[in-house]
């Protein structure tokens, strides 16, 4: 899957949706409590801890220093309506699933490849909008 173009609050993110390192998969598992796969399904089930680890993911991975914990807590206000993910270079959308049920956004599901979410259907990926 190619990359995502993900806005939050109107500051544009790229995300590459098929590879999350072990470093980055174990870091939000002990941050969250749960395993990096289950992390993945709550994604694409709509789970709002699970967005939060997603948002703080982009963040990380573009250098936007705000922490989970933050972001998890409201200290850094963000909702769903404030995020849009879409497929960069306007490819189709379709294989990705949404983060939580209702969001205008879509999110794809990785697979169980060791690659992440958005990479198969047992993963869970940031959602689309077209």
């Amino acid at each position: 899957m190619p990359l995502l173009k993900v806005t939050i609050h109107g500051e544009v993110f790229s995300f590459d949706n098929e590879r999350y390192p072990l470093s980055e998969a174990i870091e939000l598992e002990e941050k969250l409590g749960v395993p990096f796969h289950a992390w993945k399904g709550d994604l694409d089930r709509g789970s709002a801890k699970a967005l939060a680890g997603f948002v703080w993911l982009v963040f990380k991975r573009n250098g936007k220093d705000t922490t989970l914990e933050d972001i998890i807590s409201g200290a850094y206000d963000v909702s769903e309506r404030d995020i849009e993910i879409e497929l960069e270079g306007g490819e189709d959308p379709t294989d990705l699933p949404s983060p939580t049920p209702g969001s205008s956004t879509s999110e794809s599901s990785p697979s169980d490849s060791g690659s992440g979410p958005g990479s198969g259907t047992d993963s869970p990926s940031p959602s689309v909008s077209s």
